[in-house]
């Protein structure tokens, strides 16, 4: 079955959810960048995170709206980062992805041990229109469910139940993946919100759903038993989007004296540079460097140096 993610409302509008399956986006993601199991567990955490995330954008017709979620603890793997779209697609990376790590005592993978839990969470939210915002929390576990709840609640001033889980087989795939987010709108009920608090402290982990052949319409109906009302689906996926024409434009965001920089590296050896979310390279070669100066000269950006 496809990854999918639902958009569902309940209790008379009072409680809004995002539930998404995401098993093939992080495996896919595993494989892009040769992740280690617990590098790959956090990713892939992240990664559902920023999807469930994003789903609360508009979908506008300006520019596409985009959500990014960068996690930056004191931990080996790094900064950990996703970028996704209301439209379904996601996309990220860890600075050191092929990290080994031990296993907690519980025997599952210990994220909090490779994200860490000292750094920043951080929500870059661009609607299509305006001026992004950015919100920027300290990282409570490394855990990122329990990190991004904190943000919800600390800086858009949401309270919210966040589920996220990775599952994988001793060799490193993954099996299983997904979360959910149940956010508490504006005037809901003391008696709904308690209801609700104590259903998702039963619900217990959303891997072990997924093993037992749930879906998320399956975990919806669970977290909700009274009934909800699915308002959108939405096919969820991998997608870099990278091209030669967005690695001119960052090229000429460098400036005149970075590019003849590249410039002068590319006529001594082939210089190509690589997208840090797919890992595709693209030749810059002197040719194409000289018309970007050209360009900057005609744009009368020359004095720029980054």
């Amino acid at each position: 079955m496809a990854d999918e993610l639902l958009k569902v409302i309940a209790f008379n509008g009072q409680v809004r959810g995002v539930v998404a399956e995401t098993k093939s986006v992080v495996e896919r993601l595993r494989q892009v960048h040769d992740t280690g199991p617990t590098v790959t567990a956090a990713l892939g955490r992240v990664a559902t995170g920023a999807l469930l995330l994003a789903a609360m954008l508009e979908k506008v017709t300006e520019r596409e709206p985009v959500l990014t979620v960068r996690v930056a603890g004191d931990g080996p793997a790094g900064a950990v980062l996703a970028t996704a779209s209301p439209h379904g697609w996601v996309r990220g990376f860890a600075e050191n992805p092929r990290l080994g790590a031990p296993t907690r005592e519980d025997g599952k993978l210990d994220v909090g041990s490779v994200v860490g839990s000292s750094g920043t969470f951080e929500v870059t939210r661009d609607p299509g229109y305006g001026i992004p915002y950015r919100g920027v929390v300290p990282l409570r576990t490394g855990e990122i469910g329990e990190d991004l709840a904190y943000y919800l609640k600390e800086s858009e001033q949401t309270p919210s139940a966040v589920g996220l889980g990775v599952f994988l087989v001793p060799e490193g795939k993954v099996t299983h993946a997904g979360g959910f987010i149940m956010q508490l709108m504006p005037g809901v009920d003391d008696e709904d919100a308690a209801e609700l608090e104590q259903r998702v402290l039963d619900f217990g982990a959303v891997t072990t759903r997924f093993r037992e052949g749930a879906t998320p319409k399956d975990i919806a109906t669970e977290i909700f038993p009274r009934g909800c009302q699915i308002v959108e689906r939405t096919h969820v996926r991998f997608r870099c989007g990278c091209s030669m024409q967005r690695v001119e434009r960052a090229l000429k965001l460098l400036g005149t004296s970075e590019v003849r920089s590249v410039l002068a590296q590319s006529l001594q050896e082939p210089v190509f540079l690589t997208c840090e979310f797919c890992h595709k390279s693209y030749p810059a070669k002197p040719a194409l460097l000289q018309r970007l100066l050209a360009e900057l000269r005609r744009e009368g950006r020359t004095g720029e140096s980054g």
